[in-house]
């Protein structure tokens, strides 16, 4: 009889302990995520920095920046 109640008292222990989970993690993984640009949010920022006018300097400017990466990786 002693084993049966202890028996249940362990099972609703770990029940309750399973059942409770981490919640305080959840807010930590959400309050560390960067947030993320959709393609709109960059359209909307490249078509107020670059114009007719300094388009061929913002291009030359992409052009050095992919070559140094792509020197970087090798």
């Amino acid at each position: 009889m002693l084993r049966k109640i202890l028996t249940i008292v362990v099972q609703a222990i770990l029940c309750f302990s399973l059942l409770s989970g981490c919640k305080g993690s959840s807010s930590d993984t959400q309050s560390e995520q960067e947030a993320v640009k959709t393609e709109a949010e960059y359209k909307a920022e490249a078509d107020k920095e670059i114009n007719k006018d300094n388009m061929a300097e913002e291009l030359d400017k992409i052009e050095k920046t992919m070559a140094q990466e792509a020197a970087q990786e090798q």
